[in-house]
């Protein structure tokens, strides 16, 4: 016989039941029960849904801010009217906000009795934070810079241009100036037929390493090319390709985000085809490695001090954790993905850019609203987030926020980026404007 879980059931299932935060997830699995999900919320069935999102709630590492979005409008169809405000309330826990109005499903819960204390604390949620500092404006308003990186070598910053399809070297600007010089790399045209997108610097001093991805509808890109990525080492003097490595057989990619280690090693995420890869570039034969996999959109690799582990921010779902057992490597199979533990009020979905910064990661938050850039404190194994704070968010200058990069004692942010501007064949969206992207910095600890 069907059991018919009272409100009260269904919550203890979801908190109680949900997977602990070392367990790596089950993708097939959990891509089938969202797509049950869809079907039953097309034919309005409210309480097969909600028994879906439960068994949902078991797969995730955390509830999402998505997820608890989610069921609050299924009790709020349910006419369960004080648990969808409960799950409205822990939404609004994580210091975000949310457009309720807007919202059919929701809509109904603005005339219950808790609704205004719950408006007011969104309401302070998207309030301004502003403690980075604006360093200049970037002279070239439709670039879109999607990474940037450091050279400590030559004291040099690199910016990728999505629109541009190339890499500038960015300087900072005079006492007193407000825009950073830009000087355009001159890579060879292979290197220039499609989107720029992510690009590092090797310790060498002498390498840049990036990305690029023939994205479909992208100026430039051909029908033929939809889909390819390729990694890049490029001398960081004359932007001349010393090596490319093609992704292959994986079907539609994005090579989009990476990092190198101060031993040479290059990780680099595709955020389409879901993999995890590697290049050892001081090997004698450097091949691009399938290391883990699995992910819905994996985004900024970031190794752990310890150097055993890679902090890989899954965007909809949280920070995967990367094992990286040596042995794994000979027998070439996927390393071991589980995610990283954090606090109730933490959000860790939504993340571009991350960097670690002594025991924090940086997180470069752009899927959340407000978007944000937040400090995540680690404890001192760097195996659990113990805190956040929250660096800027909500200011004009932010924009939509990208990556980020340590100098000197800075974190540098590329913000204002243009993303929010242009379509999803990045085209400008009719009636808007690029602004000049900006660079922002706060201090690295």
């Amino acid at each position: 016989m069907k059991q018919w879980l009272t409100a009260a059931a269904f919550a203890a299932i979801l908190f109680a039941g949900a997977a602990p935060a070392a367990r790596a997830m089950d993708r097939a699995h959990f891509i089938e029960l969202n797509k049950k999900g869809r079907e039953l919320a097309q034919k309005k069935d409210w309480q097969g849904l909600r028994e879906v999102l439960a068994e949902i709630g078991k797969e995730l590492p955390a509830p999402t801010p998505n997820y608890l979005l989610r069921v609050a409008s299924v009790e709020a169809h349910l006419g369960h009217t004080t648990e969808a405000l409960q799950w409205l309330e822990r939404y609004a826990a994580l210091g975000l906000t949310y457009d309720v109005a807007s919202d059919e499903d929701l809509k109904p819960l603005l005339s219950a009795a808790g609704w205004p204390a719950l408006a007011a604390r969104m309401q302070k949620n998207a309030g301004t934070v502003a403690h980075a500092e604006q360093v200049c404006t970037l002279s070239i308003a439709d670039l879109m810079p999607e990474d940037i990186a450091f050279n400590p070598a030559s004291g040099d910053f690199f910016v990728s241009s999505i629109r541009r399809h190339s890499l500038f070297r960015l300087s900072l600007p005079q006492a007193g100036a407000a825009e950073c010089g830009l000087q355009e790399l001159p890579l060879d045209e292979h290197a220039r037929q499609w989107p720029v997108m992510a690009v590092s610097a090797d310790p060498d001093g002498k390498t840049l390493w990036m990305t690029a991805a023939a994205m479909p509808g992208f100026k430039g890109v051909t029908k033929e090319d939809e889909g390819k990525t390729a990694v890049f080492a490029m001398d960081a003097a004359s932007g001349k390709t010393l090596q490319r490595f093609n992704l292959e057989g994986e079907g539609p990619s994005v090579l989009g985000d990476m990092s190198v280690t101060r031993h040479g090693a290059v990780f680099v995420t595709d955020s389409r085809g879901g993999g995890v890869y590697r290049v050892e570039s001081k090997s004698q034969n450097p091949v691009l490695q399938r290391m883990a996999d699995g992910f819905f959109s994996p985004q900024t690799p970031v190794l752990a001090r310890d150097g055993r582990r890679l902090f890989v921010p899954d965007y909809s779902v949280g920070i995967a954790v990367v094992h990286l057992p040596g042995a794994n490597a000979k027998t070439k199979k996927t390393n071991q993905v589980t995610y990283l533990e954090h606090p109730d009020d933490v959000v860790v979905t939504g993340l571009d850019g991350l960097l670690l910064a002594g025991d924090s990661l940086i997180g470069i938050q752009n899927g959340t609203d407000p978007e944000r850039i937040v400090r995540f404190h680690l404890n001192r194994r760097q195996t659990r987030i113990v805190r956040a704070e929250v660096i800027e968010q909500s200011s004009k200058r932010l924009g939509e926020p990208t990556h980020a990069v340590a100098a000197a004692g800075w974190v540098y942010v590329i913000a204002n980026v243009g993303w929010d501007q242009v379509d999803d064949h990045g085209e400008l969206k009719p009636g808007h404007v690029f602004t000049p992207p900006v660079l922002l910095r706060f201090r690295q600890h």
